[in-house]
Order: structure tokens, then C-alpha cells, then sequence
């Protein structure tokens, strides 16, 4: 066999392993919750004793290492759990255990008096309680574990009698050995389970399907099957992490003593726990929804029992949990980004820094939407949490956050937007005052008006399109400046043109008194530059509803320039085809 192929059997040897753990652990729980008569301790049970029979007549032995916060398979780590308080590996460490075996031949009454050991030591104080020398006690015939010989030395038989045993030396040479009733039977059980496993084992007597079975599986080379065997091992635990899930929430709906929740809340947490530890984020959004909706469907009868789950809620989806995510988030090792951002959702507008980096991290535009998606949701009612998500070194970020603020229409973010005025990212600027644009309040003018000293043209120039309404007279008199300044003449044409624009969408009378000095004023000298400023102000004069704007179109029609008088004629047949009625406002 192969290396690879190797590996891969190995996979599977320790993924069943894994799931054996999995099992275990709760089952634990389980008799932590419930006396040992209770169906859900018997459900585990069973449960936990064909898996691990399953196991053993493979493998004969599953032999575990223990450490503080693990256990381990040749050497391999394959269960993991920091936590002091919930941890199984730490509370066989604890007391000095160094290793674990379970051997073929395990009875279902052996397990149930190992659950029964760890149920009675975990109930007492820690300085009482000793789960080796509860095992030494027991004496299972198909459980072992290992403690060091100086820890078994001072801790195990504390308080007992010694043992003296008594030999007849001369009975040692006669090669018999006397059994007891008690051992008769263990033999004949054991004998009867053997004999068992070898039937179930034959292949079945049907010979169509033996012959069609055997050309499967000469079609089928040691590469195919190894794969195959870890599908169905990855399918196994797929189904039996939701059936527990289904289990704990049965017990949820079912249980009604007070005394209990605690107890529950924790298996809950460590369930919680262990799904966000294998990546499994479908599965944690999974419970916290059904949590939800328990606590909707208790809110009116079980008031007790929904603020259970409102605290339960709290606590898995609070700010540390997405601190810790966040720190230990690796986007590549997720493979259901639609399970990944559903449980986001249920963290509210606190996940708002988190989705922000999934969105800065990300490199598929799949998931950049997603997180957008979210960002939007969070905009609905926290528009506070977005606004600390603006930065200039989150360029593309920041835009998007900009583009769902002003989507909002709600006018206050035009004091945030205000500070975005001192930005050095020009695409980050620009994205600001188009959100100011689409608010068209006064108030949003005046915040333009501190780009137009920005030193980007384009920035200038898009700040001048933007303002819309445009009758305020400090806005009307920056323009104003801006027109009678000598950088003026720098200027782009299409920055002049948007200056002259301000004032035509302005429909002030300061501002068409400004345009007649500019039009009706004659220069000594032909003078190209101030023809230029004429032609401006008649396309600003066209714009306005103004009726003293037609007036004013009227006089510079009777210039002798020909192209000034050219355009003025033009501007007035433009304005005859629209009834003027407006009779004006005045700036204030």
C-alpha cells in the first residue's frame, strides 16, 4: 500500500476516533444532566457503545493520550477543548491519567458504569473527587487507563487496608488454574458475543447478490475504496452532530426544571463551541435560530425558560466571541460562505467590523457581496456602527459604506461626510460628494463648498456639479469670489462652466446681477478673455426661470459683438418656447 493510500486509512481510522470522542463527550453531559434511568442517558449510551463496537472489531483497541486540553491518537492530536471547565481531556489530566483504552469485548454495562464513575467524581469538590481511583475501584474488564506509578503510589487505596495476598507456592508447579462461577459466566458471555460477531459477519446467502457484489468490488481499486469510506465517514458525522442537535433541543422544549438550565446553557455553549472550532458556521447559525425560536415560542407561557434562551443567545453571539473569531479567522478554510454570513447575522450591528474585514480579505466577488448584503442590513438600523468603518486606507471599502449611507437619506450623515473634506484619497472624496448630492439640502451645499479648495480638479469640479440647490448666499458668494479671483483664468473649461452653472441653477437675483455687470459691460479693447466670461453668464442666464433673466438676455442681444449678440439671440428662443412665470427668490 502506498503512502498516500496509507495516509488515507489513517484519515479514516482517526475521524472515527473523532467521532467516538464527539459522542462521548456529550454522552457525558448528558449523565451530568439525568439520572442514569433517564432515556437520554440511554440513548447515548447505546449510541456511544456501537460506535465504539464498530471501532474495536476493526481495530481491536482505541488507545488515547491525554494532555491538559487534548487527546490524542498514535501521537496525533484528534480532540482539542481549552476549556477548563467543559474539557474531558482535562478532567482525566487532572487527576494524573496519562492514557485511556477501550478494548473489543466492551459491554454496554462497562460504559454505562464509566459514565456512571465520571458522573459521581464530576458532582463532587475537586479536592474529593479522583476519577483514577474511581476506576481502579471499578475494575473494568475491557477499560483501561495509565497514571504514573508514583502518582498511583500516593493517591489510589488512600484509606484502604492493605492487600495480603496469600500463595501456595507448591500449587504453583501444578499448571491449574481454579475458576470461579463469577469467571465461568464472564467466559460464556463472552464465548456467546464472539460467536455473535462471527454471524453477523458472513456474507449473505444469496448468491445473485454475492456475485454481484464481487463484481463491484473488482471494479472498484484500494484508492476508490479508501475515498468512498471517507465520504460515508464524513456523511456519518454529519448526521449524528444535527441528530444531537435535534436531541439537545427535544430536551430544551421538554425540561422545566429551573434547577437544570445551567447545566443545559453549558452543553449548549459547548456545543456552540465546537462547531465554530471545526469551521462548521451552518451548524452554529443552525442553533442559534432554533434558540430564537424557542424563546419566541416560550416568550408568553415560559418566561423562565425564554429568558434561558435570550441569555444563551447573549452569550454565544456576544462582542468576545467575534473578537476571537477575528483574531482566528482563516477565509480559506471556509467552505459554506452562505452558512459563514448567515451566522454573522445573528451578531447584529456588532459584526459590522468583522464583515468589514471579511469584505477587505476577500478575493471572490461572492463573498464581497454577501458582505455587503449584510452592511446594508446593519445601515437599516445602526447607520452609527458604518460610519466607524469609513477609512482612507480601506479605499474600496469605504466607498461602498459612502454609496449604503447615502441609499439611507438620512440627513445626518452629511455632518460625517463633512469630515471626509480633509481626505487624501481622491476615490473616497469623490464617493462623498456624490452622497451629499443626492441629500440637496443647504446644509450639504455648504459642505461642498470645502472641496472647491481641494487641489484635484476633479474633485472641485465634481463638488460644483453636485450642488444642486444652490440659493444660499454664502455658497452664492464663494462662487462669486471663485468667478472675480485671477486663478480664474487657470482654470478648465469645465470648471469655469460649472462655477457659471452654480448660478444659473441658483435663480437669485444676486447672481443675475452678477451676470448682467459681466454682460453688459463693454472693455476698451476687444479682450478674448472677458467674451469667454460673456458667453458663460448667457448659458448661466439660459438655465434660470428668472424673469429679470430674459431681460437681461434681451440687453446683451443688442451688443455689437457678433458673437455675444449670436449667443443672447439664441438664448432668448429658448426661453420664448417656456412660459416664464417664476418671478424669483432672493438669496439668503
Amino acid at each position: 500500500m502506498s503512502d498516500k493510500e496509507t495516509s488515507a486509512v489513517d484519515r479514516v481510522q482517526q475521524d472515527r476516533a473523532k467521532e467516538i470522542l464527539f459522542v462521548l463527550a456529550n454522552a457525558v453531559s448528558a449523565a451530568k444532566l439525568f439520572p442514569p434511568e433517564h432515556q437520554t442517558v440511554r440513548s447515548f449510551i447505546s449510541n456511544l457503545h456501537q460506535r465504539l463496537t464498530q471501532y474495536l472489531n476493526k481495530y481491536w483497541k482505541l488507545e488515547l493520550g491525554i494532555e491538559e486540553q487534548s487527546f490524542s491518537l498514535e501521537g496525533k492530536t484528534i480532540h482539542h477543548d481549552p476549556n477548563p471547565a467543559r474539557s474531558l481531556p482535562f478532567f482525566f489530566f487532572k487527576d494524573g491519567m496519562k492514557g485511556l483504552g477501550f478494548y473489543k469485548g466492551l459491554q454496554k454495562g462497562e460504559l454505562q458504569g464509566f459514565l456512571g464513575a465520571i458522573r459521581e467524581v464530576s458532582q463532587l469538590p475537586p479536592e474529593e473527587g479522583d476519577i483514577v481511583n474511581a476506576l481502579w475501584e471499578k475494575d473494568f474488564p475491557n477499560i483501561r487507563y495509565f497514571a504514573p506509578d508514583d502518582f498511583l503510589e500516593t493517591r489510589i487505596g488512600v484509606g484502604r487496608p492493605p492487600l495480603r495476598l496469600e500463595v501456595d507456592i507448591d500449587s504453583l508447579s501444578q499448571g491449574r488454574v481454579e475458576l470461579t462461577p463469577e469467571d465461568l459466566e464472564e467466559i460464556r458471555k463472552n464465548t456467546l458475543a464472539l460467536g455473535r460477531s462471527r454471524e453477523n459477519e458472513k456474507p449473505a446467502a444469496d448468491p445473485a447478490f454475492a456475485e454481484e457484489f464481487g463484481i463491484t468490488l473488482a471494479k472498484t481499486d484500494d484508492r476508490e475504496t479508501t475515498e468512498i469510506e471517507a465520504l460515508l465517514t464524513a456523511n456519518r458525522r454529519l448526521s449524528y452532530k444535527e441528530e444531537y442537535l435535534s436531541l439537545i433541543l427535544e430536551i430544551i422544549y421538554l425540561e422545566d426544571r429551573p434547577e437544570q438550565f445551567p447545566a443545559i446553557s453549558d452543553v449548549l455553549e459547548q456545543y456552540h463551541h465546537e462547531a465554530i472550532q471545526e469551521g462548521d458556521f451552518r451548524r452554529a447559525a443552525k442553533l442559534l435560530h432554533a434558540l430564537s425560536q424557542i424563546k419566541e415560542a416560550y416568550a408568553k407561557k415560559n418566561q423562565l425558560k425564554s429568558d434561558l434562551m435570550d441569555s444563551v443567545i447573549a452569550l454565544l453571539s456576544s462582542k468576545s466571541n467575534l473578537v476571537e473569531l477575528r483574531d482566528s479567522l482563516d477565509l480559506g478554510s471556509i467552505s459554506d460562505s452562505a452558512g459563514f454570513f448567515d451566522y454573522l447575522r445573528y451578531f447584529g450591528p456588532r459584526s459590522a467590523g468583522l464583515v468589514a474585514d471579511v469584505y477587505e480579505r476577500a478575493t471572490n466577488q461572492e463573498w464581497r457581496r454577501r458582505a455587503l448584503d449584510i452592511l446594508k442590513e446593519i445601515g437599516k438600523t445602526d447607520l452609527h456602527e458604518l460610519t466607524g468603518l469609513v477609512q482612507e486606507s480601506r479605499p474600496a471599502l469605504s466607498q461602498e459604506i459612502i454609496r449604503i449611507l447615502s441609499e439611507s437619506k438620512d440627513s445626518r450623515i452629511v455632518t460625517f461626510l463633512a469630515n471626509i473634506v480633509s481626505y487624501n484619497n481622491t476615490s473616497v472624496k469623490l464617493a462623498a460628494i456624490r452622497a451629499l448630492g443626492q441629500v440637496q439640502n443647504e446644509a450639504a451645499n455648504k459642505v461642498l463648498l470645502g472641496f472647491l479648495a481641494d487641489p484635484n480638479e476633479e474633485v472641485r469640479t465634481s463638488a460644483l456639479d453636485n450642488m444642486k440647490e444652490a440659493a444660499d448666499k454664502q455658497v452664492l458668494s464663494h462662487v462669486i469670489e471663485a468667478i472675480e479671483d485671477k486663478t480664474f483664468r487657470r482654470k478648465s473649461d469645465r470648471e469655469k462652466k460649472a462655477l457659471f452653472d452654480i448660478l444659473g441653477r441658483s435663480d437669485s437675483e444676486e447672481a443675475c446681477g452678477f451676470l448682467r455687470e459681466i454682460l453688459t459691460k463693454v472693455p476698451f479693447l476687444p479682450n478674448p478673455k472677458h467674451t469667454e466670461l460673456c458667453l458663460y453668464s448667457v448659458d448661466a442666464l439660459e438655465k434660470m426661470r428668472l424673469a429679470t433673466s430674459k431681460e437681461v438676455l434681451k440687453e446683451g442681444a443688442q451688443r455689437r459683438h457678433r458673437k455675444i449678440r449670436s449667443a443672447c439671440l439664441k438664448a432668448l428662443e429658448s426661453k420664448s418656447k417656456i412660459t416664464i412665470s417664476y418671478t424669483g427668490r432672493t438669496a439668503r
